[in-house]
């Protein structure tokens, strides 16, 4: 594996943004031999909070593709993305999220 590119940087007062993007070996799991992750951290009370996360890394009983883990939920949602549109995903939906446990609506593990 190559690491093409690691960045942790804060996109905000209180949020960061992680990206990861690594050269592997073609296989049925990265069909264009390329590996990546990026996760929304939003800082409340003290804590960071992982708001949401997209990438294509082999998910149980080997599913593959790229999914979307979001707060609050278990269950992941896959999306036929490449990684260039991932980011703008990611932010859009992060901002819904914290907007959406800001008001209450969503708590950890319940929705």
């Amino acid at each position: 594996m190559e690491i093409v590119f690691e960045q942790d940087f804060h996109v905000g007062e209180d949020s960061r943004l992680i990206k990861r993007l690594y050269k592997v070996e073609p296989s049925d799991f990265f069909p264009d031999g390329l590996m990546f992750a990026l996760q929304y951290l939003w800082q409340r009370e003290k804590e960071w909070i992982g708001v949401v996360r997209i990438d294509n890394y082999k998910h149980a009983q080997n599913k593959i593709g790229v999914h979307v883990h979001k707060f609050g939920t278990a269950e992941v949602e896959f999306k036929d993305m490449p990684f260039e549109e991932a980011e703008t995903y990611l932010n859009a939906l992060a901002e819904r999220i914290k907007k959406e446990i800001l008001l209450g609506e969503r708590q950890n593990g319940k929705n």
